[in-house]
């Protein structure tokens, strides 16, 4: 846990994420060990401090793989069942949410892969997923799964280019 945190305080530009990882981090780790003692209330604190001063609404319920990155961390929410793979990259304003699916009457959250961007503003809502190497385009909303490998962009989100393996 703890190399997981130094590399994500390398990967994270501002003093806020930063600040937000190391939080985050404990907290998920109190969260899912079921140790709930003194700390991970404080830790719980901060976020919720953190929340109301930017607007990063991320429960430490929420699965995010390593090397997580939050570039302008404002406005950022994400469902707590939404699950995140490792090398994903957040920009400000930026929402992962459930709905209601229509045949099974639950609350379905978006799954996203490995190595994928998330641009200012993009929506990812339902039962959705992101494929790895993918890159979402600014103000995007995503309603529909995007293959692996994949630039998508509009309201509803489209693949305009598949990118090569690299």
């Amino acid at each position: 846990m703890l190399e997981l945190i130094k590399k994500e305080l390398i990967l994270n530009p501002s003093l806020t994420s930063k600040f937000f990882i190391v939080n985050f981090r404990l907290a998920s780790l109190f969260y899912t060990s079921g140790r709930i003692k003194k700390i991970f209330i404080i830790n719980v604190i901060i976020l919720k401090l953190l929340k109301f001063i930017c607007g990063l609404d991320i429960s430490p319920k929420t699965k995010i793989g390593a090397g997580f990155i939050l570039y302008h961390p404002q406005n950022i929410v994400i469902n707590a069942d939404s699950i995140l793979g490792d090398n994903v990259m957040l920009k400000h304003n930026v929402t992962l949410g459930n709905k209601v699916d229509h045949v099974t009457g639950l609350h379905v959250s978006p799954v996203i892969g490995n190595n994928v961007e998330l641009s200012p503003g993009v929506v990812v809502l339902g039962n959705v997923s992101i494929g790895d190497n993918s890159i979402i385009g600014a103000g995007a909303i995503v309603v529909k799964s995007i293959p692996k490998n994949s630039i998508a962009v509009g309201n509803p989100a489209k693949v305009i280019k598949q990118v090569e393996e690299g």
